[in-house]
């Protein structure tokens, strides 16, 4: 009787103690890939229509692989872009991350000749390039993007941003 009472009043204390709660994380997995349209941006002009992939995750960091494809008119030259980046993705919380990145834009401009027979002279330029601002990423795959994405040149550094809407998906 004696270790009846014992074992009662133990656990009569022991159900008013609690453990230690596991505080629940401000932050989800986001998924491997996305597909998004970019206005602007790291190609030139009208946008650009671009895949990245995550590399890596580390808690609430990301590394991913970028790469587009965009084309644009300016000047009676026709300009074709592949802009391929390596961005650093940190989460700051749920939906919410800060990118930025490091990257080449390799492009193709034609240059039609005015006076003459229709010739084009093509010229091929590598033009390295960044991206710094904003990502949203929703559960339910969309995806929006603002950023800041500079050309670097060897004089100097031309100013540019885009906007993007995508759709994201994979094994989160």
């Amino acid at each position: 009787m004696k270790y009846l009472v014992l074992i009662f009043c133990f656990l009569i204390v022991s159900s008013f103690c609690k453990g230690q709660e596991h505080p629940s994380l401000p932050f989800r997995s986001y998924p491997r890939n996305s597909i998004f349209i970019e206005l602007g941006g790291n190609s030139v002009f009208y946008g650009s229509l671009n895949y990245d992939r995550v590399l890596l995750q580390r808690n609430f960091f990301y590394l991913s692989g970028r790469i587009g494809i965009g084309y644009g008119n300016f000047m009676s030259n026709s300009i074709l872009s592949v802009p391929m980046l390596v961005n650093g993705i940190f989460q700051v919380y749920h939906a919410l991350a800060f990118e930025v990145g490091l990257g080449v834009s390799f492009m193709k401009i034609t240059k039609k000749e005015e006076y003459g027979e229709g010739l084009s002279s093509y010229e091929y330029d590598p033009v390295p390039t960044g991206a710094a601002g904003l990502r949203v990423q929703a559960r339910n795959g969309f995806l929006f993007r603002a950023v800041f994405t500079p050309f670097i040149t060897l004089d100097h550094i031309y100013s540019s941003g885009g906007v993007s809407f995508g759709y994201s998906f994979g094994k989160k």
